[in-house]
């Protein structure tokens, strides 16, 4: 499940900022984990193996979803805490729809793990699980040496809640955009499309070529906020840059932006009564609908750029490249939307604390988030991690040549009715399953938001 935060985040290009939101779907869920992937150097955490050899051994428990997309950089952090620092790590990994269920119970029954991932807190300590913790549930993570490495706005934006407590340290900048097959439009005859009009014609050319223009995994109910959520940056932040801090304090509605709201609502609506997706939209997964891409089935997929693995797991051999989805009319800048979030919390009720903080400070090493870029395919936050992928770099040349906004549609207690029982991302699918028309949408938002700020 992928929820979106960091709004209010400056991205520095200059340090190559960079996060997923993310976690794809997971179906290894409940997975006990053991070290596979190579070791790293751990003089970042401070440990010799020598140090590491008198030391007790430790279990720490690792509540997560995303070891699917993260399997290499996982099992070389879990392999190199196991062999140079006395450390073992038991890891529960819980598939993405089962995830906020999972914590919420465990953090009721007073059973959090060591090692909790989240996909967010904003600035009320709302966690992105529809959680609302107490401040000194979770450790302050500012005095790990690690830190020092990543790029400072990244640090303060996460400090900036109520408890002023950096609870979690986001890894890297993914972008929203889209992934396609570089064989497929070659063989189409396509060209990187730079409008609306422009990318509109090259998906009914694909059509009339029997190739499905784009893969949809709607069945993942987070998939279907992808295109909304640039939709809406090209659409409404673009145009209201400040209507996110007046949602968030309940002195602008969504009603009161409604035209353009619904511009970014029909986006998505429009191009599937087009037919520019496959016909079982709600029946195909997001692992599903990336394999189309990677076996040229379908020539795109819409999404953030944590889901290339995905795509090229079906066939490694898949050239795919990225652009930004061009919504913008001839002579408009087009929008990338990017994010910073998600990362690990430590429960400030371990019995285990200090190996905690060690774990968490070899993770944020250098080393390990190499390995984890590269897993994610995203932009380091950590200013010591080189990168040298193709298709990272492709995101990174895009960066320079669009208007980057480093938030989205909601996130960071801004415009996300947090601790309520609205749920975007659920709301969205029935909104493609015609259960709700875009109109109630904007209604069940409003008043959703409404109760949230009498909280």
């Amino acid at each position: 499940m992928k929820k979106w935060a960091a709004a209010g985040l400056p991205l520095t290009m200059a340090a190559m900022l960079a996060t997923a939101c993310g976690g794809n779907t997971n179906e290894n869920g409940g997975q006990a984990a053991t070290g596979a992937a190579g070791t790293t150097a751990q003089e970042s955490a401070g440990e010799s193996q020598s140090a590491a050899a008198d030391k007790d051994p430790v279990t720490l428990r690792y509540l997560t979803w995303d070891y699917s997309d993260r399997t290499v950089s996982t099992d070389a952090w879990i392999a190199s805490l196991k062999d140079n620092m006395q450390i073992k790590i038991d890891m529960q990994n819980v598939p993405t729809d089962q995830y906020n269920v999972t914590l919420k119970t465990k953090y009721a029954a007073t059973d959090l793990p060591d090692l909790v991932k989240t996909h967010g807190i904003d600035r009320q300590l709302n966690l992105s699980e529809k959680l609302t913790i107490d401040p000194d549930q979770f450790v302050d993570l500012s005095d790990l040496p690690a830190i020092a490495d990543f790029v400072p706005s990244v640090i303060q934006d996460r400090k900036s809640n109520q408890a002023g407590k950096l609870y979690y340290v986001p890894v890297s900048t993914n972008a929203l955009g889209v992934l396609y097959n570089k064989k497929t439009f070659a063989d189409n005859g396509i060209a990187i499309p730079t409008t609306l009009d422009e990318f509109i014609a090259i998906s009914e050319k694909l059509n009339s070529a029997g190739v499905t223009p784009i893969a949809a995994g709607f069945k993942d109910s987070w998939t279907t906020q992808i295109i909304p959520f640039i939709a809406f940056g090209q659409y409404v932040n673009a145009k209201h840059p400040e209507a996110k801090q007046q949602l968030a304090d309940g002195t602008l509605t969504y009603a009161d932006l409604k035209e353009d709201v619904l511009k970014a609502l029909n986006v998505q609506l429009d191009w599937i009564d087009k037919g520019f997706f496959q016909k079982d939209i709600l029946g195909t997964d997001i692992n599903v609908a990336s394999q189309m891409v990677g076996t040229g089935k379908a020539a795109m997929l819409i999404n953030g750029t944590w889901q290339l693995g995905a795509v090229q797991a079906s066939n490694p051999d898949a050239e795919i490249g990225f652009f930004p989805l061009p919504l913008n009319a001839a002579g408009e800048k087009t929008i990338l939307p990017t994010s910073a979030d998600e990362g690990i919390l430590i429960n400030a009720k371990s019995k285990h604390l200090e190996a905690a903080k060690e774990a968490l400070n070899a993770y944020l090493s250098p080393e390990i988030q190499t390995l984890v870029i590269n897993d994610l395919k995203g932009i380091p936050t950590n200013t010591k991690v080189q990168v040298t992928d193709p298709f990272v770099k492709e995101v990174q040349t895009a960066m320079t040549a669009t208007d980057v906004q480093s938030d989205w549609w909601g996130g960071n207690g801004y415009y996300q009715p947090s601790g309520t029982a609205f749920s975007m991302d659920k709301s969205l699918q029935n909104l493609i399953a015609k259960g709700i028309t875009p109109e109630q949408f904007i209604a069940d938002y409003d008043a959703a938001n409404a109760k949230a700020l009498k909280k």
